[in-house]
């Protein structure tokens, strides 16, 4: 098999941060008819992208006949840079989107990349960095890869539908990428993500420990510290109301612009 070819891939999840998609990735790799690189996101087409295009068909080197679906989860690809590239190469693939509530997405967001850039407070993060909020722009994501990308070769998502039934959820996706959608796959009931254990993941950090948050997110350990986070009903730290209330204002029109466009109920959202 060449790595020009660039038929090799069949899909590409392209966004969104913090929605899941660290939970989609340890699903569908757990599939016999699934490729995903080892590594979850090359950042190809927003980082890399001047290192060519069989730079990037290298990292599915390890594709087999058996893997009927072959792709990449990559949060930042539904960003207007990455789009016209990616279709420049992939113009039939099969695209998935997952959103969430874009508040909650860009608290989230604030709480994993805290100790990282250093801020003091939410306020701060939002007001230093426009990307958070600019992420949960999701109507204007849409429309630019609505610009590339046939309607019909886009499966958009929810996060609330993988809280709700992420058995259901992990079908959906399996059907639309076409592969056995039968497969029981060991992550249903499962949380997986880089915030499970924020306190020791932070610490670490701090100490030049990545690679060490890594293997026990991927052990036992890991996988005992989801569980017992779950049952705790452990999460973040209330937000400031009064800058909820802002945000739900600076969000209220993109979200009214979603649901026209994915014909889903989000008035939810606006509370």
């Amino acid at each position: 098999m060449s790595f020009q070819d660039t038929s090799i891939l069949t899909f590409l999840m392209v966004g969104c941060q913090r929605c899941g998609t660290t939970w989609t990735a340890a699903a569908l790799v757990d599939h016999p008819n699934i490729f995903l690189p080892e590594k979850k996101q090359s950042y190809f087409f927003n980082r890399y992208y001047d290192k060519g295009i069989d730079w990037y068909l290298n990292k599915f080197a390890g594709v087999e006949p058996r893997h009927k679906a072959v792709g990449e989860i990559a949060t930042d690809y539904c960003l207007p840079d990455s789009i016209p590239r990616m279709a420049k190469h992939f113009p039939n693939i099969k695209l998935l989107m997952v959103m969430r509530n874009p508040i909650d997405r860009a608290y989230s967001n604030y709480q994993t990349r805290q100790i990282e850039f250093n801020w003091s407070s939410f306020e701060d993060a939002i007001e230093s960095d426009s990307d958070i909020l600019e992420r949960g722009q999701y109507s204007d994501q849409i429309d630019n890869l609505l610009e590339y990308y046939n309607r019909d070769q886009i499966l958009f998502l929810l996060y609330d539908d993988l809280q709700f039934d992420d058995r259901l959820y992990l079908k959906k996706i399996i059907e639309f990428i076409g592969v056995d959608s039968e497969v029981k796959s060991k992550l249903i009931g499962q949380r997986k993500n880089a915030a499970v254990f924020p306190k020791l993941r932070n610490s670490l950090h701090k100490l030049g420990l990545d690679p060490v948050v890594r293997i026990i997110r991927k052990s036992i350990i890991g996988d005992w510290l989801r569980r017992s986070r779950k049952k705790k009903g452990a999460g973040y730290k209330p937000m400031n109301s009064e800058t909820r209330k802002k945000l739900i204002e600076h969000f209220r029109p993109y979200n009214s612009r979603l649901s026209t466009q994915l014909q889903r109920d989000l008035s939810h959202w606006n509370t």
